[in-house]
């Protein structure tokens, strides 16, 4: 039962943490990549990358929860959610190593590649519907009565 109150916790930093992080990185595309702006998003890619890490592998742990206490169980929702979530993680992975590849770049004093901004912009705004949808999904596997419409 721990694994679904991390699962749970997690996934809700994840939802927050996505579209604030498309959100700076919108207010700071044209400012130079390596100021302490940047630095800090640079920090906030990792960390995210790393709490999806954790939401995505409490996630079958969490499935095995809701099968014991819901009835019916909904398997075709659990698997949408589970498909969206895979998604979302993999493309917040990739923004997180495009922050450890900024990070790099000013640990060797060298300034991030002029392409990180626009590459983060578009993965950060796409990973945010992915993760609102996927977040809805999770929602309707809890509340069997919005999906059934009741």
């Amino acid at each position: 039962m721990i694994f679904n109150w991390i699962h749970i916790v997690i996934v809700h930093l994840t939802v927050i943490g996505t579209p604030w992080l498309a959100y700076r990185v919108f207010l700071h595309r044209k400012s130079p990549t390596d100021d302490k702006l940047w630095k800090d998003s640079y920090s906030g890619l990792i960390i995210l990358a790393a709490l999806s890490a954790i939401a995505y592998f409490t996630g079958p742990e969490t499935a095995d929860w809701a099968k014991q206490v819901l009835a019916p169980y909904p398997q075709d929702q659990v698997e949408d959610h589970a498909l969206w979530g895979r998604i979302a993680f993999v493309i917040q992975v990739i923004a997180g190593l495009l922050g450890i590849m900024g990070w790099s770049s000013i640990l060797q004093e060298e300034k991030p590649a002029s392409f990180l901004s626009p590459l983060l912009l578009v993965l950060l705004v796409s990973n945010t519907f992915i993760v609102f949808y996927t977040a809805h999904l999770g929602g309707l596997i809890r509340r069997l009565d919005l999906m059934m419409g009741l």
